[in-house]
């Protein structure tokens, strides 16, 4: 036994067992950087890299765009990066057909470094959680105050929130840029925020919340949870001088600023869940009020205090950065195309009768709802989409997508087929007027044969089971706030600028493809809108108040 351990621990082995080791990483890994067998068609990899350098570093779903036209877009396309297998789907047919069909299989999301080292079991996020009966839980309690029935309740909070945002406008008369940016997330994330805990993101100062700081934990949040060198290279990970120490550092303190976030929701909510348990009258229970009753009641133990502080957290972040790209790509729409603008605000004083726009009219906006739905197909904030991961191995027309394999949808490429849209390039609401779905007028775009097929009108939301659960929520919010302002401001680019969102050069991708340069104006269109406004956002407050309790405009400013 000695002999062994002199053998073992002697100065060679010491050294040259180390160094195989380190060997032996290093060929798995090239071996893995290899397409497996049956894998779907695609460009053949580089050992070590895969197809890494192949792609567009900026928007790689242009790369798989391109591919897409030499191995077929109803094919799965298959794509080496590094050791990770990724199938892109570049057609909405294939999506339905994996997504949409066999959404049992491709439900769960991709393995990542970060949750499983760092977050671990007590950070929940549900976006990329793993289909569990955790996430089915999650997703109900979400559906249960944001879904498309619950958010009816929601609507005096919608008009007074969007009132209140028009207000601001007027008290900020030159905002631009950054400033203005900052009023739009202030309102964008009060409706989510109040039925969330009760309270607006603005009046949560003595919980210790910032809306700067909480989109700047939202931001370095979304930045260390995006795959990485470390996911597509394993054995980095393992190297000391690759800065895994100072990443490990950086990961735990946008935990822990992730945590207080959550904290500072729960702490709100618990001082509403209070006055509800003391008689006061208020009409809504906010999410995380009612988890706090149920877990007590009922002694619920599907969700820690850990997971409703970060359910908090994740509502509200799901509400911030895409919504926020999206509705500057609407306002920057609206500046580039003032006659798009003039048609969807002539429909809006036609629809209201001249008044203020009001969410009971959102239904009647036919030229407003194909706008919405033109600029999401023009210029798509997740023109990747969330990835989907099958649970199981899967074969689809003889090609193998393995447990564990990485599947995007393309949507940007989806979105301008031009076997599906006509000069898919060009920006026209009215194809969403000619054609429910905005596509060729022929026999292989049949409305009625597509809507039996489970076609979406777009696919920035997602698909499949893993589709989006907040978008109804996110649709009423940013709808009715850009039709308030339509009604009140004009939209203009600044003096001397050319409003730019052409992929080449206006746009830049980070959590979501949004303006590379947001720089719009808002002109009132006449100086009695002012008093239009106050009126309005009155109005409007006094309904939001008797939804939550609030009395002698105590909240009102």
């Amino acid at each position: 036994m000695a002999g062994i351990t002199e053998i073992l621990l002697s100065p060679a082995n010491l050294v040259y067992l180390p160094l195989l080791y380190v060997a032996g990483s290093v060929v798995a890994f090239f071996l893995k950087t290899l397409r497996p067998e049956a894998f779907p068609p695609g460009p053949r990899p580089f050992p070590g890299l895969g197809n890494l350098l192949q792609l567009n570093r900026a928007f790689p779903f242009l790369t798989y765009g391109t591919l897409a036209k030499e191995y077929g877009r109803d094919t799965p396309l298959g794509i080496k990066r590094g050791a990770a297998n990724v199938v892109v789907l570049n057609s909405g047919r294939l999506v339905n057909e994996l997504f949409e069909k066999r959404g049992a299989v491709y439900a769960d999301r991709p393995w990542l470094f970060l949750n499983t080292h760092v977050f671990k079991n007590d950070l929940r996020p549900a976006l990329f959680y793993n289909s569990s009966a955790y996430h089915t839980r999650w997703r109900k309690e979400f559906n249960n105050n944001f879904g498309p029935m619950a958010i009816t309740k929601l609507r005096p909070v919608y008009e007074a929130e969007a009132a209140r945002f028009l207000v601001k406008l007027i008290e900020s008369p030159t905002a631009r840029k950054e400033d203005l940016e900052a009023l739009i997330v202030c309102w964008m994330i009060s409706v989510p925020c109040l039925g969330v805990c009760g309270r607006r993101p603005d009046y949560m100062e003595n919980y210790g919340f910032s809306i700067e700081k909480f989109r700047q934990c939202n931001e370095d949040y979304a930045a260390l949870g995006a795959p990485s060198m470390r996911d597509l290279i394993p054995f980095l990970r393992r190297l000391p001088f690759f800065g895994m120490t100072e990443w490990k550092q950086r990961a735990q303190s946008v935990r822990e600023g992730v945590l207080n976030v959550g904290t500072q929701f729960l702490n709100a909510a618990k001082e509403q869940r209070a006055a509800l348990d003391a008689g006061k009258p208020i009409a809504w229970e906010s999410v995380l009020a009612r988890m706090l009753r149920e877990k007590r009641e009922k002694n619920d133990e599907m969700f820690t205090v850990t997971d409703m502080g970060n359910a908090g957290f994740h509502i509200v972040s799901t509400a911030t950065s895409a919504p926020l790209a999206y509705f500057q790509n609407m306002l920057m729409t609206l500046a580039k195309y003032p006659e798009v603008q003039e048609r969807v605000r002539r429909e809006l004083l036609e629809v209201s009768g001249g008044g203020p726009p009001k969410a009971s009219d959102v239904s009647r906006w036919k030229y407003t709802e194909a706008f919405w739905n033109e600029v999401h197909r023009w210029r798509p904030v997740a023109p990747q989409a969330v990835p989907h991961v099958p649970t199981q191995d899967d074969v689809y027309n003889g090609y193998k997508i393995s447990k564990g394999t990485v599947v995007i949808m393309n949507v940007w490429n989806i979105h301008h087929s031009e076997e599906d849209y006509e000069e898919p390039e060009k920006f026209d609401p009215e194809r969403f007027l000619r054609h429910p779905f905005g596509m060729r007028l022929d026999k292989a775009h049949d409305p009625a044969r597509m809507e039996a097929s489970s076609t979406r009108v777009n696919y920035d939301f997602g698909a499949g089971r893993r589709i989006c659960p907040g978008m109804h929520l996110a649709k009423l919010n940013l709808l009715l706030g850009l039709a308030k302002i339509v009604w009140a401001f004009e939209i203009v680019p600044p003096e001397g600028k050319e409003i730019d969102l052409s992929i080449e050069t206006g746009l830049v991708q980070g959590t979501a493809l949004h303006p590379k340069d947001f720089d719009v104006v808002f002109k009132l269109r006449d100086e009695h809108f002012k008093k239009d406004i106050m009126k309005h956002y009155s109005q409007a407050y006094e309904v939001e108040a008797e939804v939550f309790g609030w009395k002698d405009d105590e909240y009102k400013w």
